[in-house]
């Protein structure tokens, strides 16, 4: 994320002596002459117009005032000697700096009424124009800042956590616990032979520019976001928040921006010659002897992953229960009307078969 600097405004603040708001530039109080001390904070005032002047670049850069340590007088950061008492400045106390005053607001503001008199006043004025009092100041608005996603308490995940595994635990208790055995025939068997047919031939993919593969024929391309950082990027755009003023202690507040940025690349479509899945060959049948489907693969055909499935069922008193063998040679071994002991769940899964005799 990059800061950056739009520009500068004036901030004021607000003299403890007498209540009265003075320019940020002053270092005196208009109204009763005292001077800032170095306590006092400078403020946002209600309004501000943005100053890009070199000039108050330089006034800036400067460093943030100092109080001289003898007289208390503000001095420009690049001052040595004080201004008023010509005291040395080196042990004089620099204002601080960096402290975020609002969001930046340079629209008209509505009017103020005096607390003195009740007049109205212009939203930016200090004084009231009827009676001289001062005026309080309206508050700047704050920087909106991103809500934080809302987080679950440490508790409340452990309890979650504490009851899954309690659920689990209690269901595979029932299901082990109500395992029962019976004497079943077999009912019928089933096989099904699956082999997967892939076939060599152009294929569009799509793909950044600088992973198309240099034997591909190239298609279309546009400009797609690829990812987004903090610095500044050829083929990129600036996306910038709300502007926000910064107290650099010096009576001028800067203006700031927190931009990121969007890098575009080339994202296009191209064709090339690859192997891809076409369809399935599938067989099956009720017998204790599978064979594989026959392929008649034509010139830009290739056999594909094959896979196998085996299922008995049962009748054990009316109950009918599945049970899929592992292998051929398991399946084999189940003919129509054998005799099986089947151990079931509760849930009546198959858990382990055996021959009866």
């Amino acid at each position: 994320m990059v800061k950056k600097t739009v520009g500068y405004v004036d901030l004021e603040w607000t003299c403890p002596s007498c209540n009265a708001r003075n320019p940020g530039s002053e270092e005196n109080c208009q109204s009763c002459g005292a001077k800032m001390p170095d306590d006092v904070e400078f403020e946002l005032p209600a309004q501000q117009e943005l100053d890009t002047s070199a000039e108050t670049a330089a006034r800036v850069a400067a460093g943030p005032d100092i109080h001289c340590p003898y007289c208390g007088a503000r001095n420009p950061g690049n001052a040595t000697s004080c201004s008023q008492c010509g005291g040395d400045l080196s042990e004089g106390v620099r204002r601080a700096e960096g402290k975020v005053v609002g969001a930046l607001q340079t629209g008209p503001v509505p009017d103020v009424t005096c607390p003195h008199c009740g007049a109205s006043n212009p939203g930016t004025a200090t004084k009231c124009s009827s009676c001289g009092g001062n005026l309080e100041r309206e508050r700047p608005k704050e920087v909106p800042v991103a809500p934080r996603a809302p987080q679950k308490s440490r508790p409340l995940l452990v309890g979650i956590l504490v009851a899954a595994f309690l659920i689990c635990l209690l269901a595979a208790f029932f299901v082990f616990r109500g395992s029962s055995e019976s004497v079943a025939l077999v009912q019928d068997v089933e096989w099904v032979y699956t082999v997967q047919l892939e076939e060599f031939g152009p294929v569009t993919h799509a793909g950044w520019r600088d992973e198309v593969p240099e034997d591909a024929l190239l298609g279309s391309c546009e400009p797609k976001e690829h990812h987004t950082q903090g610095e500044p990027a050829p083929n990129a755009t600036e996306v910038c928040g709300t502007p926000y003023v910064k107290d650099t202690g010096t009576g001028k507040g800067e203006v700031v921006q927190d931009c990121e940025y969007h890098v575009y690349e080339e994202w296009c479509e191209y064709t090339i010659d690859a192997w891809t899945f076409v369809g399935d060959k599938i067989v099956t049948g009720h017998d204790l002897n599978p064979e594989w489907p026959a392929l008649n693969l034509r010139a830009n055909q290739r056999e594909g992953p094959r896979g196998e499935e085996y299922k008995v069922v049962f009748d054990a008193d009316g109950k009918t229960y599945v049970y899929h063998p592992g292998s051929l040679q398991d399946f084999r071994l189940f003919e129509i009307g054998s005799k099986w002991i089947v151990e079931t769940n509760a849930l009546g899964g198959v858990t382990s078969v055996k021959p009866a005799d």
